[in-house]
């Protein structure tokens, strides 16, 4: 299992049908607070991996 994945049992609800429960593997997310100068500017949800890239991605845009 790596950090971007994560594993945890989930329940699964169809209309007309049992629930059932297993095991099912998760995207994770985290939150990254992006600064300028020492100071906050942004705090984004994303999958672990590839900051600097994100960061620069915002920055520019």
């Amino acid at each position: 299992m790596s950090r971007i994945t994560a594993r945890r049992r989930v329940t699964r609800y169809t209309l007309g049908e049992r629930t059932s429960r297993r095991e099912d593997e998760l995207t994770v997310e985290e939150p990254l607070e992006i600064r300028v100068g020492g100071r906050p500017l942004a705090v984004t949800m994303r999958t672990p991996g590839h900051d600097v890239e994100l960061a620069i991605g915002l920055l520019v845009s």
